[in-house]
């Protein structure tokens, strides 16, 4: 049975590295097409249109939620309290979110749904600073 369970422990531990590595392979990812869109728009001397900027925009929170979800994967597999970084990660892809927006048939609707997830991980933040129950990232 202890050998099971230490195989068990080993093929756990090689999907957390495989998550890892994963995680920064797509943040490479991203960062290229990152690249090659400011190279294009550097060299077509073309005006930068709404929807291009929030392309842009867009891309550059994309890497940042790829390296929240990072260092949560960091996190887990140090053992430690992931809640705080599980929190900055969906405050960053709530953040995007409201700044990529663009009006869609159900423009309230959507709004009013972004607006109480916001809402809701600032509560979530602000109940688990007053509880102290782990120390939060700031």
């Amino acid at each position: 049975m202890k050998r099971f369970l230490s195989g068990l422990n080993i093929a756990i531990v090689a999907i957390e590295v495989v998550v890892a590595v994963a995680l920064v392979a797509l943040a490479a990812g991203v960062m290229f097409t990152l690249a090659t869109e400011m190279l294009h728009l550097a060299t077509s001397g073309a005006l930068v249109t709404s929807s291009r900027f929030n392309v842009i925009i867009g891309t550059v929170l994309e890497i940042f939620i790829l390296v929240e979800l990072f260092r949560i994967a960091i996190a887990y597999m140090k053992h430690e309290n992931v809640i705080p970084t599980v929190l900055e990660a969906a405050l960053v892809a709530v953040a995007r979110k409201f700044v990529v927006f663009e009006g869609s048939e159900n423009y309230l609707q959507t709004a009013l749904g972004m607006s109480a997830l916001l809402l809701a991980v600032a509560v979530s933040w602000w109940m688990l600073s007053r509880s102290q129950a782990c120390d939060l990232h700031e």
